[in-house]
């Protein structure tokens, strides 16, 4: 302890004798370790971090699986039931939608809108996280026609409520209908999707049940694995078959797999891009720092070859060396720590990544930890290599030695620093460009309709306004026509979602077209539309028609398809007059009559800009089945568009007075489609700006460790260059020679990025749209801007080293 002591405190003195250095290595080391806590602070807090619910181990997700499909997590009610009542594997079993569905909370005169989840009874029983008030749900509560009863959430309660103790058994209204408060949920119940109240699922069994719309979760019985409950599940299929015939399906199986994993798969490939590059930095980072401290190793080396002679072992000069870069990085840790404190929720706010509302994120001992351990690392290697280094030397030399002595090719392990820091900048830089190459084509690609001055909202209707297509399409007509009589207004319609958002697919058949042809049948997107949406649009109709007002409940049941749907179905006939049955094989309450194309339009970009256009079906949303009108407004209400005759219209208080007049409907969610058309670019604008940064700092970290290389090269071959200056060597040859050395190393670090880089391609391909992984043109870009960067930095030294007098240089001694 004693010489540790002495050794921390000669550490202190000695970064206190070079603030310089210590202070731009401590930043420096923020910069490292503070990117990556923050990234790791993301990636525990969504992957690594438990559920926050008892033996979160044993809730698992239960999914149909089709062979050479994947998993449908989606499941009936009738099959859930019977999953439920069969089982051997589960404590118990939950479903609920697959989507929180708006509903209106009346409140006096004012309406306020809300998400509800609706679940099973045993919901909060399986998560085994009943209400702090009340109760949950009762079996009998799942009756069709039962009393509407509801549990709040603590923010609802809280906020809505005032956290009205006595609010269990209070009445409140739900768009037309009264419900009674049963309980307030746990306030640490936080699911995948975030809810302000949930209200019992009304499902019973039924032949006829084959709408797949709920996810089914169940706990385990502590003795039970994964593979024992699949194969438990496998025999409740067979069970099912007897029982509905017509619900099971020959090929389909199930899959049971972590509830966690199931719900933070989708966001695992994100955050390992992200910690790659941010792992990429830390090296770097570390490898500029090295660079410098092998410079002062070099210098000290007289200083190491004295405490040798005087007895000192090659272990205790790597003891004191640790503890000095133990200190540096300890401090440069607690700094990064900080800045990671504050980065964490700031890039959660810029990221458009869509995080399960259970995501916490907090420093904790996870992340002092992990913290520690890589200022633990850094020190190990900051003092291994420099003792290594200078271990290389002969004692009697070093003794000798004058630091203006020392030669060019002594400072080996730095070069071979700078050409790792040039081979990480061209792997970071050539991400960077790609994805802000895949950017700038995604901005300029078509998305086929015109975004400009349209203003969208969405709303979500009551039970009874949506109960019957043929009122709630009149409905629809009265706020189209109100909304357009505003002064500003050029046109209104509806959609059930928007471009770029999900809407749902469609089994049909093509009426007269023999089974055996592989287009005799489909499943497509299925968009149900108002009269104007086309022209609000812009989107063009280039044979037959649109839609008009007269496509109601009482007219012939009529349908455009896309340009795509055509290509796909249609591609040697005109689809003009062609029938279609739509919904056949989903049961009597999905029906639909046969349907008779009347127009085409153009493409548009449904799934996402850097998405294809896919086949789509529209319909007039005045004449679908009932079942459909109130299904859909349930998970996905409906989404207005308003084309304003110019930018500076203001809609805001106009349109919601017109809802709450004609609907006492609230709107939410306002916003120009050309907002909405950024979010939906928002992922890879993310990456791009991410990338693009860690590729500028890289760039200034390789900049830098050149920099300083070549200035050291040149400060110890000062002698040297007199020397050859004095034999007749023109400035003109002492700037090429330092030149021709820093561009064998920048040249040396680019070949090994460019194999990195091109072996890395395929790790961005998936994100990529318009540009190949390995784009020629792209590597030869960013290899000339490495090149330039680097002769760039070397040139000041060169400069310096022609510039020095012969004389002078020859007197140095």
């Amino acid at each position: 302890m004693t010489r540790l002591n002495q050794d921390l405190r000669f550490a202190m003195r000695h970064l206190m004798r070079s603030p310089g250095f210590a202070l731009s290595a401590i930043l420096t080391l923020a910069l490292g370790i503070g990117a990556n806590l923050t990234v790791f602070l993301i990636l525990y807090g969504v992957i690594l971090r438990p559920l926050p619910f008892p033996h979160p181990e044993q809730l698992m997700r239960v999914a149909r699986l089709y062979p050479g499909s994947g998993d449908s997590p989606a499941y009936a009610g009738t099959k859930y039931l019977v999953m439920a009542r069969t089982n051997r594997s589960f404590e118990s079993m939950t479903a609920y939608d697959f989507f929180p569905h708006g509903v209106n909370l009346m409140e006096e005169n004012a309406a306020v809108p809300l998400q509800a989840l609706a679940v099973s009874s045993n919901f909060f029983h399986t998560f085994e996280m009943e209400p702090v008030l009340g109760h949950g749900f009762a079996p009998e509560d799942m009756q069709k026609n039962a009393p509407g009863v509801v549990v709040l959430s603590d923010a609802t309660w809280r906020h809505q409520f005032n956290a009205d103790p006595n609010i269990v058994g209070r009445a409140i209204t739900l768009g037309n209908r009264s419900y009674t408060v049963v309980g307030v949920a746990n306030p640490k119940f936080h699911l995948d999707a975030k809810a302000d109240l949930w209200v019992p699922l009304q499902i019973a069994e039924s032949p006829l049940d084959t709408s797949n719309l709920y996810n089914v979760v169940g706990r385990l019985k502590s003795s039970v694995t994964p593979a024992m409950a699949t194969e438990d599940l496998k025999r409740t299929l067979l069970l099912r078959k007897e029982a509905y015939p017509n619900l099971w399906q020959q090929e389909e199986s199930v899959h049971v797999w972590d509830f966690h994993d199931s719900l933070v798969g989708q966001i695992k490939p994100a955050l390992n891009i992200l910690m790659g590059a941010v792992g990429l930095l830390l090296v770097m980072v570390s490898a500029n720092i090295l660079s410098l401290l092998l410079t002062r190793a070099i210098a000290r080396r007289r200083e190491m070859s004295v405490r040798v002679a005087l007895g000192a072992s090659t272990w205790r000069l790597l003891q004191q060396t640790l503890v000095e870069n133990l200190l540096l990085c300890a401090l440069g840790a607690l700094a990064g720590s900080l800045l990671a404190q504050l980065a964490s929720p700031a890039l959660l706010r810029l990221s458009p990544i869509q995080l399960p509302d259970f995501v916490e994120l907090r420093l904790g001992g996870i992340g002092t930890s992990f913290a520690a351990f890589l200022a633990f690392v850094c020190a190990v290697l900051f003092s291994v290599v420099p003792v290594i280094e200078a271990q290389r030397g002969q004692l009697n030399e070093s003794l000798r030695l004058n630091p203006t002595q020392v030669a060019a090719g002594k400072n080996r392990a730095q070069r071979v620093l700078v050409v790792g820091e040039v081979a990480l900048s061209l792997v970071l830089l050539v991400g960077a460009a790609l994805l802000l190459t895949s950017f700038w084509k995604l901005v300029h690609t078509s998305a086929g309709f015109e975004a400009r001055n349209v203003v969208t909202f969405k709303t979500s209707f009551s039970e009874a306004q949506t109960s019957s297509t043929a009122t709630f399409g009149q409905l629809l007509d009265q706020l189209s026509d109100r909304t357009e009589a505003l002064p500003g207004v050029e046109s209104a319609a509806a959609a059930i979602n928007l471009p770029t958002q999900i809407v749902p697919d469609f089994p049909f058949d093509v009426v007269g077209r023999a089974a055996n042809r592989l287009d005799a049948t489909g499943d497509e997107r299925f968009i149900p539309i108002t009269s104007d949406y086309f022209a609000v649009m812009k989107i063009p109709v280039p044979s037959g028609r649109g839609f008009t007002k007269g496509d109601n409940s009482t007219s012939e049941q009529v349908m455009v398809v896309n340009q795509a749907f055509v290509k796909a179905f249609f591609s040697n006939e005109n689809p003009i007059g062609q029938h279609l049955n739509i919904a056949g094989s989903m049961g009597e309450d999905f029906q639909e009559k046969v349907r008779v194309i009347v127009g085409v339009v153009g493409d548009t970009k449904q799934q996402g800009l850097d998405q294809a256009s896919p086949p789509i079906m529209y319909v007039p949303a005045a004449q679908l089945p009932d079942k459909i009108t109130r299904l859909d407004n349930k998970l996905l209400g409906m989404s207005w568009v308003v084309r304003t005759k110019s930018a500076q219209v203001e809609l805001a208080n106009p349109i919601r007075q017109v809802f709450m007049d004609t609907a006492h409907v609230p709107i939410s969610g306002m916003a120009t489609l050309e907002k909405v058309m950024s979010d939906a670019i928002a992922q890879q604008r993310f990456n791009m700006l991410l990338l693009s940064g860690f590729g500028v700092i890289a760039l200034l970290l390789g900049a830098a460790g050149l920099y300083g290389v070549m200035s050291y090269t040149v400060a110890r071959q000062t002698k040297e260059i007199g020397v050859r200056m004095a034999l007749g060597a023109k400035r003109e040859d002492i700037l090429r020679m330092v030149l021709r050395e820093a561009g064998l190393l920048v040249g040396v670090g680019m070949i090994v990025g460019l194999v990195a880089a091109l072996a890395g391609g395929k790790l961005l391909s998936s994100i990529l749209f318009g540009v190949a992984a390995r784009d020629p043109l792209t590597l030869l870009v960013v290899c000339g801007l490495l090149l330039l960067t680097g002769m760039f930095s070397a040139w000041w030294p060169a400069r310096r080293a022609a510039s020095v007098e012969p004389m002078r240089a020859l007197r140095i001694e």
